[in-house]
């Protein structure tokens, strides 16, 4: 486990000292890594799983190794109906809500989902100024200019960004552009390597390179 510090408010902090990656395509040393993407908000009443990566069996693996308590997870939003990110439903407790995009009925406080249509039905997931995104198919950019407009200038985007196969100037466009959404960003899952570079070099020490096992402060 990798522990990453961030200078956050006191409001912010909270969340972000439970902020844990459960499962991406890369993994820290001790974890599993598989094509997916999933990640824990643990407010003070109840934890929030965010997609469920790409099966059960190493999902369960990771949150055992970080602590995790399934039976505490209050609510798993899933951002959209792809394998990667439904693969491990299974492993969630009977009791836990699941909400596919356009399902959510704001039945949790200070939690807000982000809905999109196109290219077909995706979700973002917002807690606190903290940003979840699963593959952003209907583009980084326009998912973080709409949360920035509802919501102001967000603490972290964490989560894929689908940027394989994009050339470089226009991932340094994007992340450019990000900078005015967002004060710190973790991109991973399908942002691919050379995208991670990027934002890193862009961000500088407002990136945080996240991957399973990395848990946030």
């Amino acid at each position: 486990m990798v522990e990453v510090h961030l200078t956050v408010d006191a409001e912010t902090i909270d969340v972000l000292m439970k902020l844990k990656i459960l499962y991406d395509n890369e993994a820290l040393p001790g974890f599993k890594a598989g094509w997916g993407f999933s990640a824990l908000l643990c407010p003070n009443d109840g934890a929030i799983l965010f997609d469920t990566g790409g099966d059960a069996v190493r999902l369960d693996f990771n949150a055992r190794k970080l602590g995790v308590n399934k039976s505490k997870i209050k609510a798993c939003f899933i951002s959209h109906r792809h394998a990667d990110h439904t693969g491990g439903l299974e492993w969630l407790d009977d009791k836990t809500e699941v909400f596919f995009p356009g399902e959510y009925n704001q039945s949790f406080d200070e939690i807000e989902t982000l809905y999109f249509t196109e290219p077909f039905e995706e979700q973002a997931l917002i807690y606190k100024k903290i940003m979840l995104i699963g593959c952003s198919h209907p583009g980084i950019v326009r998912i973080a200019r709409v949360a920035f407009e509802r919501f102001g200038k967000l603490k972290l985007i964490a989560g894929g960004m689908h940027l394989f196969g994009t050339p470089e100037y226009r991932i340094e466009s994007i992340a450019m552009e990000l900078r005015k959404f967002t004060d710190k960003i973790a991109p991973c899952h399908c942002t691919g390597e050379k995208g991670k570079r990027i934002f890193q070099n862009v961000f500088g020490s407002r990136f945080i390179d996240a991957k399973a096992g990395t848990v946030i402060f």
